[in-house]
């Protein structure tokens, strides 16, 4: 995989497959878990660079998954974006509190979580070979 992974955990498949067609299209490698309860076992083995996860999922919700995720040290310091449906401030304020380092709302756009993603990675070019 290249050095931009991403790991996106969501459990609804037909946002998984439109996120994931829209970060390869533009290039990412992204390793989709529909489980949630597999998301820290498969961040752990990808070490990737950023987790985009939904708040809403059977198993462990996504805060609850930022919370793991900074808690872990290991994981420290792993950019973690929220994208949810449930787009009230008090959640916004809730992601930020447990480790997110974005929210974006759901319904996204093509555009909206692309440059979600260019803000919390570095570009290519900035990134060692």
């Amino acid at each position: 995989m290249s050095k931009r992974d991403i790991i996106l955990v969501e459990d609804d498949a037909l946002v998984g497959e439109i996120a994931c067609d829209i970060l390869t299209g533009a290039g990412y490698a992204v390793r989709w878990v529909q489980d949630p309860r597999e998301a820290v076992a498969a961040i752990k083995k990808a070490s990737p660079k950023l987790v985009i996860t939904d708040i809403m999922m059977p198993g462990i919700t996504g805060l609850d998954l930022c919370k793991s995720i900074s808690a872990d040290p290991e994981l420290k310091g792993l950019k973690i974006m929220v994208m949810s449906a449930k787009s009230f401030e008090v959640e916004r304020r809730r992601a930020q509190m447990f480790g997110a380092a974005y929210f974006l709302p759901k319904p996204f756009t093509e555009k909206g979580l692309l440059k979600a993603v260019k803000d919390l990675l570095p570009p290519p070019a900035a990134q060692p070979h």
